[in-house]
């Protein structure tokens, strides 16, 4: 079994099902709420060990009460979890409402990590630990860990690039294997197949219910009933990765699977219950 690291954001997500979104200084009630793990490295963690695989989930939630629960429920997945936080920290913490088209409105609180790579957190994250991972996927957020472990790896890099950010060219010129959303652009505007990176084997820009374009083409979506887009496309990410490591699919049909997997999770409330109907 190929053992792979999902290294970037976790969150705490507090999801709201309502019949319209919230006006501006209005009350908004709803009966029907939950609360999740969510970030898109942590969604496609758990996806990757429901489907199967084995996965590591190396990231920062803080070191509350509330993470260290966090905690329990990501290994009650079967993820193997490295919180790199610093003591006193807190998680990130995401407010979420969905309409009743599937459609959703985020506020993201993300809690900024400054973890030194002398800091005694990176204890356990040593070269000779990051060697045992066949392949990798990265989200390009907490860049304070992730970066020092992308210059650690030695394995396949698959990019999560959902939008362009201050550090992501650092990531590009490591990853083999990019995705990309449609609003990926560089600062001179450029998309994922204009940019130039010779270590870059295989592109795709995914664009929600349209197919998605590669290099060659395009991939069709499926069409479906949509409940719930939350973590979609995390989900995509960690089917993508079970189907291109562990199944040793090319990464056309990777692709396909992926979206199958995404497709069926968008019929369901919230990023699991998908997973019940297989």
């Amino acid at each position: 079994m190929k053992k792979i690291a999902f290294v970037g954001l976790t969150n705490l997500d507090f999801v709201y099902y309502v019949d319209r979104m919230p006006e501006e200084n209005a009350k908004c009630r709803t009966t029907q709420y939950e609360r999740y793990i969510g970030g898109p490295a942590a969604n496609a963690a758990i996806t990757y060990a429901l489907l199967g695989g084995d996965a590591t989930l190396i990231t920062a939630f803080g070191t509350s009460f509330e993470s260290r629960l966090m905690e329990e429920e990501i290994q009650s997945y079967g993820v193997k979890c490295v919180n790199l936080a610093p003591d006193g920290s807190k998680p990130g913490v995401s407010a979420i409402c969905i309409s009743e088209n599937g459609n959703r409105t985020i506020i993201s609180g993300q809690s900024e990590y400054s973890v030194g790579v002398e800091s005694p957190v990176w204890g356990t994250v040593t070269e000779d630990f990051l060697k045992q991972f066949d392949g990798a996927l990265f989200d390009c957020n907490q860049t304070d860990i992730s970066l020092p472990v992308l210059q650690k790896m030695q394995c396949e890099i698959v990019l999560d690039a959902g939008s362009f950010k201050e550090h992501t060219e650092a990531f590009l010129k490591r990853a083999s294997v990019v995705i990309a959303s449609e609003r990926f652009h560089d600062t001179k505007g450029r998309n994922l197949f204009v940019m130039q990176y010779e270590n870059i084997k295989h592109r795709a820009i995914t664009r929600g219910e349209r197919a998605i374009l590669t290099d060659t083409g395009e991939i069709p979506v499926p069409k479906v009933m949509c409940v719930d887009s939350l973590a979609a496309g995390d989900i995509f990410h960690g089917a993508f990765c079970y189907a291109y490591f562990e199944k040793k699919y090319n990464f056309e049909e990777s692709l396909k699977e992926a979206s199958l997997i995404a497709a069926k999770s968008v019929r369901f409330r919230g990023p699991r219950a998908w997973n019940d109907s297989i």
